[in-house]
This record gives structure tokens, sequence and C-alpha cells, in this order.
């Protein structure tokens, strides 16, 4: 396995990101993030009337998003983690919270409809176990984040910030 440094909090923010319209990928030579928009990665041809009305940022991944297209295994697409994958470690994260009237009131937060809202608010009267909650769930991914990288065969290290 490879060494790579990897920004862990930076994929599990995309992996959290529910956005769809572009594609965000690891470069697994470099550990660097490239983001495609879904617009570049759509073009079927790269003419040079295509090329010239986009921007200059966008020309400078046609290279990358020709690579990916032609199936190089570099640039590896950032896997999304579920909606109820990300509830089933609130519902986790409550369970290990020590303030019994905390712990009932996220209880409730995540019953129904609107649990991701709530179980926000109600942390957000709470700074120690939010910002504990921000940490465990970075802990989790992070776990996630190396299993699949490892079945990459890279070995991740975190990026010194």
């Amino acid at each position: 396995m490879r060494k790579l440094e990897i920004d862990f909090e930076e994929i599990a923010a995309i992996m959290d990101e529910q956005d769809l319209l572009n594609g965000y990928y690891v470069d697994t030579l470099t550990g660097d993030l490239v983001v495609i928009p879904s617009e570049l990665s759509e073009l079927e041809s790269f003419d040079k009337e295509t090329i010239v009305e986009l921007p200059e940022w966008e020309r400078e991944l046609i290279p990358v998003v020709q690579e990916i297209q032609e199936g190089s295994d570099r640039y590896e697409l950032v896997p999304r983690v579920y909606s109820s994958e990300v509830y089933d470690l609130m519902v986790q994260f409550a369970e290990t919270v020590s303030d019994r009237q905390l712990r009932e009131k996220l209880e409730i937060a995540l019953n129904g409809r609107g649990a991701f809202g709530r179980f926000k608010r109600v942390l957000g009267d709470y700074p120690e176990e939010r910002e504990r909650w921000f940490d465990w769930k970075l802990a989790k991914m992070s776990d996630w984040i190396r299993e699949w990288l490892n079945e990459l065969g890279i070995e991740p290290v975190q990026k010194k910030r």
C-alpha cells in the first residue's frame, strides 16, 4: 500500500454533501481533490468551438475530464454518504450523551421528519456537545474514508493543516 497525504475533513465534508451537480475526485497520485462541474463532465466532445466558450478554470480541467472519461484509475470518485447513514450516526451519538436531559431531547428530535434540523437546533443550545458531535462524526467518517482508500491500495495519512 502506498502512503498518501489526505485531508480527511475536506473529504468528509464532500461525502456528507448532497451536491450531485459536481463530481468530486481524489487524485490517487497526489491526494488532491478535484472538482469537476457536471456541465464539463457531460461534454461529449472538446472541439475548439466548445473549449473557447469555457471559462479558463474549466479549460484547465479538460485533460482531467478526458482522463476520467477514458476510465483512468488515477482519479477516484469520492463516495457519498447516504442520509440514512448520517442519521444512524446521530442516533449512535445521542446514546453517548451523558446528560440525561440532553440525551432525551436528542432522542425526541430524532423522531420523524425534520430530524436533522431538530438535532442541530438541540445541539445549538449545548456548544460543548455540539463540538463533540462534530469531532465524533469526523472520527466515524474518517474510518469510512480509511476503509475506502485502503480498498484502493492507499494508506491515508492526515494532511497537516
